[in-house]
């Protein structure tokens, strides 16, 4: 695993969705019960930025056809999408919270 900081932890509170560039892509990052969560910012069913949904507690809604997902696993919760959401592996390490993105 190549795990690489991310972001400060103290830029993400609970609840909150932070949306970071990579090289790549946009990453959200959120808060929820205490723990870090890392995720493509990608609706799996049409590509809106899933940054601009809701999130009520673990669930985030795409703004666009209001697809439902699990921000902890990815999986969906309500079409119209059919595909998870891509999650990264993260950690914490001292202030800096580390991500892998290669790991997907």
């Amino acid at each position: 695993m190549a795990f690489k900081k991310l972001i400060s932890v103290s830029e993400v509170g609970e609840g909150s969705l932070v949306v970071v560039k990579t090289r790549h892509f946009n990453v959200v990052v959120t808060k929820v019960e205490g723990e870090y969560f890392v995720f493509e910012d990608s609706c799996t069913h049409d590509g809106e930025e899933i940054s601009c949904g809701k999130l009520e507690g673990c669930v985030i809604t795409c703004p666009r056809h209001f697809a439902k997902f699990d921000v902890r696993t990815g999986k969906v919760l309500a079409l119209p999408a059919t595909e998870p959401l891509v999650i990264f592996p993260v950690r914490v390490n001292g202030a800096d919270l580390e991500v892998d993105l290669e790991a997907v």
